[in-house]
């Protein structure tokens, strides 16, 4: 009997030590946005332990690239009230702070922050935006510990915009679920314009940066078009809140999704042009059919994340691929497109593929492979050994759609299939998908073997169009456009001007040019002066 109390007492010791929640509180702070310097207060409380250790993502979820984020802390310190703890740095992207046992402590740094990007984060004194991949440490081994986020702004500034949900009502602060949550909820800070709106009534924002020619009466109902034709797909919607972060620049686009909010960057005045302010509703139904599929419907390496180094799949074709199909399929269906608006984006997808020589070289399991070496680095030969698992990956599904539809009998589509991954893997069994269970379902939905689309995923074999256009009555032209001459040459260059310098910038394979120019070369110099002076009398 004495044993067993003597055992009850350690089990009883040892439980205690591992139910031991530490509260997590994270203020953030901008004494001086002019500096560029977001200021990071972490505080713990209850924390058992001789020692912590502090790590910086290297790379941020729907951006597949290692971007090193570390680098752009000057120094972390620690302290347990007055009294200051060691900190030693012991790799690139992570910190041992000596915490001497059962303690509260704080951690202290700052970020500098002064990339407009989608992927990264911003700050000067007219606005904020952060990607908290590239702002917050973590605790390693508590990154399933939820907490809170306290944000003190800037003197003037009056709104904050983010899908982290509020704590009590109170304005400035917010709670996360654990640390994918905090980092998978951007926040726009300053003086920024919200409208809302709500479908099903699950409440929608707006948040815009930014002043432009965009009519927001418009693009507002645009974007309620576009949420209502996605849930009708899906069937239901998975958040109690969305946020659509939009920064709206001179320069630079894209968009970045996350798990009820989006971040979309577009140059400010375009949107007067018609055919440019539809290519920005197809990025918005991009991100917001991301949604679902990548945030939820998902390839199996992707969740959870490892934030230390690089997260391998070859399922980027239908992360990125599909997504980029259903991103003119939904506004076409939710009538902002006309069926002459669709054929042309699948025609201009599909001449992308077709002219770019890497198609023959780079297949799309490769392509979704080696994103985080290459897709992300292109340089002036990238179009000869790449493809990308965007583009290609649209025009598989598109020809992976028709498949489906001839060989049901027209009963099933891809629609089919995206709803029976999301409710029996996503809902059903809560993970991400392997390869092999989304190719089943999608011959579960055709009701036949498909080997003759895995091919153009696997193999670089060459798309046959008309074999799965002409189900549909259709076939690919490939004759020229009615403005373009077929007797025009056909270089095979791309290339720039600048400082009145016609400059190569890429040199396509199987091209005339390529026996004849390599990139880089100055092909004429001031080439306006040069005529007028060699002109004759």
């Amino acid at each position: 009997m004495k044993n067993f109390k003597l055992t009850l007492l350690a089990c009883m010791v040892m439980w205690s030590n591992v139910v031991a929640n530490p509260r997590i509180t994270y203020t953030l702070s901008m004494p001086e946005p002019r500096s560029h310097y977001f200021h990071v207060t972490l505080s713990v409380e209850d924390y058992s332990g001789e020692s912590a250790t502090l790590k910086m993502p290297v790379w941020t979820p729907g951006s597949y690239l290692v971007r090193e984020f570390s680098r752009h802390i000057p120094k972390v310190s620690a302290s347990e009230g007055k009294r200051e703890l060691p900190v030693h740095k012991s790799a690139k992207n992570v910190w041992d702070v000596v915490t001497g046992g059962d303690s509260d402590f704080t951690v202290t740094y700052k970020v500098y922050a002064y990339e407009q990007s989608v992927r990264t984060s911003f700050l000067n004194d007219s606005r904020g935006y952060l990607n908290g991949a590239s702002v917050f440490l973590y605790l390693d081994g508590l990154q399933d510990q939820p907490g809170e986020l306290k944000i003190q702004l800037p003197r003037g500034w009056r709104k904050i915009s983010t899908g982290l949900s509020q704590v009590g009502g109170k304005t400035k602060t917010f709670a996360f679920a654990n640390y994918d949550n905090l980092i998978d909820s951007p926040i726009l800070m300053g003086n920024h314009d919200v409208v809302k709106f709500k479908v099903d009534g699950i409440p929608h924002e707006i948040a815009i940066y930014g002043e432009s020619n965009l009519d927001r009466e418009k693009f507002l109902s645009d974007t309620e078009a576009i949420v209502k034709q996605t849930k009708e797909l899906f069937g239901s919607i998975p958040y109690d809140r969305y946020v659509f972060l939009i920064l709206l620049l001179e320069s630079g686009g894209g968009g970045l999704e996350h798990l009820n909010s989006c971040t979309i960057q577009g140059q400010r005045w375009k949107f007067s042009d018609e055919k440019k302010y539809k290519d920005f509703l197809t990025l918005m139904s991009h991100e917001f059919f991301h949604t679902w599929n990548v945030k939820r419907i998902r390839p199996f390496a992707l969740g959870p994340f490892n934030y230390d180094e690089e997260n391998y799949t070859t399922d980027l074709w239908i992360a990125e691929g599909l997504t980029e199909f259903y991103e003119s399929v939904i506004p076409y269906r939710a009538g902002l497109f006309t069926e002459e608006d669709y054929f042309d984006y699948v025609g201009r997808l599909i001449k992308l593929v077709e002219t770019t020589p890497g198609r023959q070289v780079q297949s799309l399991s490769e392509a979704s492979f080696d994103t985080w070496i290459k897709y992300y680095r292109r340089d002036e030969n990238s179009p000869n050994t790449q493809i990308s698992y965007y583009s290609k990956g649209a025009v598989v599904g598109f020809l992976l759609n028709l498949a489906i539809v001839e060989s049901s009998g027209r009963k099933k589509s891809l629609d089919d299939v995206f709803r029976k991954v999301y409710s029996k893997i996503y809902e059903g069994e809560q993970r991400g998908f392997k390869s092999a269970e989304f190719r089943q379902i999608c011959e579960d939905a055709a009701g036949r073997d498909l080997s003759d689309i895995w091919q153009y995923v696997d193999t670089v074999a060459e798309l046959d169009y008309d074999q799965f256009l002409s189900s549909v009555g259709c076939r690919l032209d490939r004759s020229y456009a009615d403005d373009i001459k077929e007797s025009d040459a056909y270089f095979g260059l791309k290339h720039k001007t600048s400082n009145g310098r016609i400059v190569i910038k890429t040199v396509y394979d199987g091209t005339p040019c390529r026996s004849y120019f390599k990139p880089s070369v100055v092909i004429f110099t001031d080439f306006p002066k040069q005529c007028k002076e060699t002109r004759r009398p």
